[in-house]
């Protein structure tokens, strides 16, 4: 399998293209040029299809994936607020992008091309809309309201619309700020960063007589016994063995790795931490769970981190320069 790493870069106004080698190296292939400032980005794998947001003219650029991970431009679409978040039905049929600016959620269909078409739905006063996932087991989105401390609960009907479920909404603590989830890959557990307090709240689905309610099992700080007057957490991703849970803050410059106790509801305990290039505002795992790459905005960087099998603990391979301002970054499978 050939692995492709692609990091978008809003200053430079451009997506960074990289091959990521099976020795952790990474070697440069292709700058695109997005005509904008490009921010969120996902991909339809079976189609070969990227997905990245672009401001301040609020669009969606579809671009085709050639054999060797370069991008092609082949449509574009346009939003009703600046993208913050990507994200797409298990069927692919749908396009869900939030917006923070614009305070709302909207729900675009692929047609027969995957394109997005006029958005069919936009869920505005969602206040900080940062994120939104989707649960394929229950068929629900998830969409963080940073700025009201809460999480809104969705459930997506067969001609694309998103209907409030019985619980609305989850409640976090006052002046926490929700920011991005991430689910467990076997179990009915999810987890959320908040960005303004540094904790991390893990989250237990339950469903009896086809109602499915939410509940929080525990909130843990992502330095325990360690107190900040600031905070700013960014991302939380976990491994696809579901064992190890990362995180990241911009103004601790780290990467907080935590234990998942499957015989505790999937909560999670604090390993230890990492220090990284300044301001990770964002990071993903390969799907191997070998490699974890960081992109460091402040420092236009991306650094490479084997990953520990056994333990989840992070060793430090390479930092590579990027294109100005690294705010999101990639990692594609494709046959090779």
């Amino acid at each position: 399998m050939k692995h492709t790493v692609y990091i978008s870069a809003p200053k430079s106004h451009g997506i960074d293209v990289w091959n990521l080698n099976k020795n952790g190296e990474m070697n440069f292939i292709q700058k695109v040029k997005t005509d904008g400032e490009v921010q969120p980005i996902s991909i339809i794998k079976n189609k070969n299809l990227l997905y990245a947001g672009i401001r301040p003219k609020n669009r969606i650029i579809i671009y085709d994936i050639d054999k060797n991970g370069c991008l092609k431009k082949n449509n574009e679409s346009f939003l009703p607020g600046n993208p913050n978040y990507i994200a797409f039905d298990e069927k692919k049929e749908f396009l869900f992008c939030s917006s923070y600016n614009s305070n709302c959620i909207s729900v675009s269909q692929l047609d027969q091309f995957n394109i997005p078409k006029k958005p069919i739905q936009i869920i505005y006063d969602i206040q900080g809309c940062h994120a939104s996932e989707m649960n394929y087991k229950y068929n629900m989105l998830f969409v963080t309201a940073l700025k009201e401390d809460c999480i809104y609960l969705y459930e997506l009907t067969e001609f694309g619309i998103l209907r409030n479920t019985e619980q609305i909404l989850m409640r976090t603590l006052k002046k926490s700020g929700p920011r991005h989830i991430c689910f467990h890959p076997n179990q009915d557990v999810f987890y959320t960063i908040n960005e303004l307090n540094g904790t991390i709240d893990v989250w237990y689905i339950n469903k009896k007589s086809y109602k499915v309610t939410i509940k929080n099992i525990q909130n843990i700080n992502i330095l325990p016994n360690y107190s900040s007057k600031m905070y700013w957490s960014s991302d939380i991703h976990l491994t696809s063995c579901g064992r190890f849970l990362y995180v990241s803050d911009r103004i601790l410059n780290i990467i907080s790795l935590f234990h998942v106790d499957t015989s505790n509801n999937c909560q999670i305990t604090f390993f230890r931490y990492y220090k990284t290039k300044k301001q990770p505002r964002s990071f993903c795992i390969n799907p191997t769970d070998k490699y974890l790459i960081v992109a460091s905005q402040i420092s236009n960087t991306c650094t490479v981190y084997h990953i520990s099998s056994n333990t989840g603990e992070l060793e430090k391979l390479n930092t590579y320069t990027t294109s100005k301002g690294p705010l999101w970054v990639y990692i594609n499978e494709q046959k090779c």
